[in-house]
């Protein structure tokens, strides 16, 4: 495939059967930026605030504000990308990306730092937005989910490698030698997409930026029954993973006393979990209903949060009964945002970058402040970590039945 070629529109009217080759691991790679860019720092945060003078708790900040600039970038990029297509946007996002992770190795001071990473987190919306949105230009149904599932047992790779890796470039040449890292990634990433992915949006719509369109964008996704259930069941699914991400340290570290070797192996174990469930549902997704498959992991992320929380009161909790019960919760998560995700954006299909978006927006900023708050107002430790995902699940399985009735209806796909 030539540049040019690479630019040409792929028509969704003509869908392909499965994915091109390539076609996974370089939507992976991309999606990958966001947890990539997040969990490679932990370890150079002690590094980082004795560098630039400042306290730990400070420093423990460039993670959070990553989030909150990660979920406001995800306002626009999508409208954006209907507007002017999905090439043009992301790969100025990845432009953008390597500017602010050098401007982050350079930085002087720690404020300096953390409005850089703000901004870091940002333009790296770009990258898991346009990701879905060209995985919807291209597939729907039970083929999106398939691919989607595919393309997430890629991405959580990234949280099982990154904390390693960064901790390897701190021991080579320093905190900075991370960010310096981070820009060579965005810069390979974006040269695979300029000469790999095509240009999949049909039309552009020189009506999406216009506010009315943003507006109707989030009246289009909450305003239908399948993508307000769906997207409902996708928050309470990223809210089990931020649960997890921030406990996972005071579990396993504090409570069961492992060092950083035995965590990284502990939180690699726990990984390989999500692995697994993706492998696993892109198969299940040629065979089953999505709408079934969904409150399946529901049941199966309840009862495994449950049985933690359970052994926890009973004092019986160890890294050998934890582990496995937090990657069971961790194989349904895999589950419920592919098949979730899917059913959520089928009815948007000519607003799917403003859908994604939308979407985006809502699982990571509402989960991020439920596991703040959640972080804040407890002490941790597995008791608290396995009953707020068994709240979740839970929460996830009421909306479902209090649904039924709506999804039943199969109200007409909106043509917006």
């Amino acid at each position: 495939m030539t540049p040019a070629d690479s630019a040409a529109p792929v028509r969704t009217g003509n869908r392909p059967a499965a994915a091109p080759a390539g076609f996974v691991p370089l939507l992976a790679a991309i999606m990958s930026i966001s947890a990539m860019t997040t969990d490679i720092v932990l370890p150079a945060v002690p590094a980082l605030a004795a560098d630039l003078g400042g306290s730990v708790d400070l420093a423990q900040l460039t993670v959070g504000l990553f989030f909150a600039g990660f979920g406001a970038g995800q306002l626009l990029v999508g409208s954006l990308a209907d507007r002017f297509g999905r090439r043009p946007v992301l790969l100025a996002g990845l432009a953008a990306f390597v500017a602010t992770s050098l401007a982050c190795a350079a930085a002087g001071s720690l404020p300096g730092l953390l409005v850089l990473r703000t901004l870091q987190g940002a333009v790296a919306a770009a990258a898991p937005v346009l990701a879905r949105a060209v995985v919807r230009d291209l597939f729907e149904g039970p083929r999106m989910a398939g691919v989607m599932s595919l393309v997430m047992a890629v991405f959580v790779t990234a949280p099982i490698v990154a904390p390693g890796l960064g901790a390897l470039l701190l021991a080579l040449g320093g905190w900075r030698a991370i960010f310096l890292f981070l820009a060579a990634y965005g810069t390979a990433t974006a040269l695979a997409v300029h000469r790999w992915l095509p240009e999949t949006l049909p039309a552009p719509d020189p009506t999406a930026l216009a506010p009315r369109r943003w507006l109707a964008a989030w009246r289009a996704v909450l305003g239908h029954p399948r993508s307000r259930v769906y997207g409902l069941v996708v928050i309470c699914a990223f809210t089990v993973l931020l649960v997890y991400l921030s406990e996972a340290p005071v579990v396993f570290m504090e409570g069961f006393g492992l060092g950083p070797g035995g965590f990284g192996l502990a939180f690699a174990g726990v990984a390989l979990f999500s692995v697994a469930g993706n492998l696993v549902n892109a198969r299940l997704v040629r065979h089953r209903s999505l709408a079934r498959l969904v409150p399946a992991a529901l049941g199966l992320g309840l009862l495994a949060s449950g049985g933690g929380l359970a052994l926890t009161l009973l004092g019986l909790a160890s890294v050998a009964t934890t582990l496995p019960l937090f990657g069971l919760a961790l194989f349904a998560f895999s589950t419920l945002t592919a098949n979730g995700l899917a059913l959520a954006m089928q009815p948007h299909a000519r607003i799917a970058g403003a859908a994604s978006s939308v979407l985006g927006v809502l699982h990571t900023v509402v989960p991020a402040l439920v596991a703040g708050a959640l972080a804040t107002a407890t002490e941790g430790g597995p008791a608290t970590a396995f009953a707020a995902q068994a709240a979740a699940f839970a929460a996830g399985l009421g909306v479902l039945a209090a649904a039924r009735p709506l999804l039943k209806r199969r109200p007409p796909l909106p043509s917006s």
